[in-house]
């Protein structure tokens, strides 16, 4: 059986069956669009979003695929103490109904990857306005007392 689109890695998920994979070669500014998202994100409270919002003003990306990924790169050298990989996360339905999810990844404090994939693996036809986004803060995992 194979995994579920959950269970695979962004770029498990970013390999379509029988498609090319398109990307960028060079980093360069976010588009009007692409910062909206990246702004979107960070429209709730979450461990790490002030700092997390610096590092993405000031960000480069570089396209991953036909849905939209982008790898990101900030130009800042600050960190952003974010409790978990991914700290805030996003979904709205594309225009066939399934959802789209829009996944922000963090790595030792640096944005690394805004990752797009639509529940069932299909590519995203169209991407919904940013005020439709609906955004998610999954809490962290209950520390033990010693």
């Amino acid at each position: 059986m194979a995994p579920s689109t959950s269970e695979r890695t962004p770029s498990e998920r970013r390999k379509p069956q029988g498609e090319a994979v398109i990307s960028e070669e060079q980093f360069r500014k976010p588009t009007q669009s692409e910062q909206a998202i990246l702004q979107r994100l960070l429209d709730t409270q979450f461990p790490g979003r002030n700092e997390l919002a610096s590092l993405l003003n000031d960000v480069s990306v570089r396209l991953l695929d036909e849905n939209g990924s982008l790898e990101l790169q900030s130009n800042l050298g600050s960190k952003a103490p974010v409790i978990k990989r991914i700290p805030v996360e996003a979904e709205a339905a594309d225009e066939d109904g399934i959802t789209i999810h829009v996944l922000l990844h963090v790595v030792e404090g640096r944005p690394t990857e805004l990752e797009i994939f639509k529940e069932d693996n299909s590519p995203v036809r169209h991407m919904p306005p940013t005020s439709s986004l609906q955004l998610i803060v999954l809490a962290p995992f209950p520390t033990r007392e010693r």
